[in-house]
């Protein structure tokens, strides 16, 4: 597959919450995840494993959500996504209990494919 192939294969079937469990079909064994932790720069490996339980992190905080894909951008080996997810708020925030209210988070990514599949991703949302 060519990384617009992956990158929207992945962003559409298994970030979207449709499939967690479909992650091997676009990630590599091991994936560099570059991310801001409280505006710090981290870089943690993931597994398709390791990206499943986190997608349905989401569905457990968001319910059953919606990930609209605004913009996708390949270059080469590298694919540049933006979009917007809305859920509701099924798990609380600060301290506060769940409130069922809307939610909507913001977010891009930065993903590189190599042999099929991602490999590495920088990730900034809010």
């Amino acid at each position: 597959m060519d990384t617009r192939a992956v990158v929207t294969g992945f962003l559409n079937e298994v970030r979207s919450g449709r499939n967690p469990d479909a992650a091997g079909d676009y990630l590599a064994p091991k994936v560099l995840a570059h991310q801001l932790v409280a505006e710090s720069p981290h870089t943690l490996e993931r597994s398709p494993a390791d990206y499943a339980a986190h997608v349905r992190e989401f569905l457990r905080d968001y319910g059953v959500f919606e990930l609209r894909v605004d913009e996708l951008l390949v270059d080469g080996d590298k694919a540049y996504a933006r979009w917007t997810q809305t859920g509701r708020d099924l798990a609380g925030r600060d301290g506060r209990p769940p409130s069922g209210a809307p939610l909507r988070q913001i977010g891009s990514a930065c993903y590189r494919v190599a042999d099929g599949r991602i490999v590495e991703y920088w990730i900034q949302s809010s």
